[in-house]
């Protein structure tokens, strides 16, 4: 091996070295700066995080629970205690997030509807509105929809619903 080659080897070594090191504090920036957009929280929006609500269905005068997420970027999931009872069974819960002003959010949640064959055979859609009760705490009401598979050709089903809920936190040993 020559001195030459040694030399670029060396300097193609730093430089990668350099990128990495680089990249890893940019990483580290991007990942602390959001972290910072809320006080103590490490969220960047208010709501944003795992919440255990309490559904009403109105018209039905049913209660269950729910594991509902609120992620960056809008994305919206649940599950929920009565998801697979009684049949038919559906889907998970997938849909979207907005901040509507202040501490106001509106919310859409769909899922899919099976037959007893396993065909989806509907779409449910549910509109809320909800708002910050407190810096843990969400209350709010909405309204559900059936739809087609597409999510099209959609009517006002009259089941209104009423919730609340408290924000899951992490817990450390």
């Amino acid at each position: 091996m020559n001195i030459a080659s040694f030399g670029s080897k060396t300097y193609m070594k730093r430089k990668v070295g350099a990128l990495v090191l680089a990249a890893a504090a940019l990483a580290t920036v991007s990942v602390s700066q959001p972290a910072r957009a809320q006080s103590g929280s490490g969220l960047g929006a208010p709501i944003e995080g795992t919440w255990i609500i309490q559904v009403h269905r109105v018209t039905q005068n049913i209660t269950f629970s729910t594991l509902q997420s609120f992620t960056a970027g809008g994305v919206a999931l649940a599950t929920g205690t009565i998801d697979r009872t009684p049949p038919p069974p559906i889907s998970p819960l997938y849909g979207t997030w907005k901040r509507i002003g202040g501490n106001r959010y509106a919310y859409s949640l769909s899922f899919f509807i099976f037959d007893e064959a396993g065909n989806a055979v509907a779409m449910l859609q549910n509109y809320a509105t909800f708002h910050l009760n407190a810096e843990d705490e969400i209350v709010g009401s909405g309204e559900a929809y059936i739809c087609d598979t597409s999510g099209d050709n959609c009517a006002n089903i009259n089941s209104p619903i009423t919730f609340t809920g408290k924000r899951l936190n992490a817990q450390h040993g």
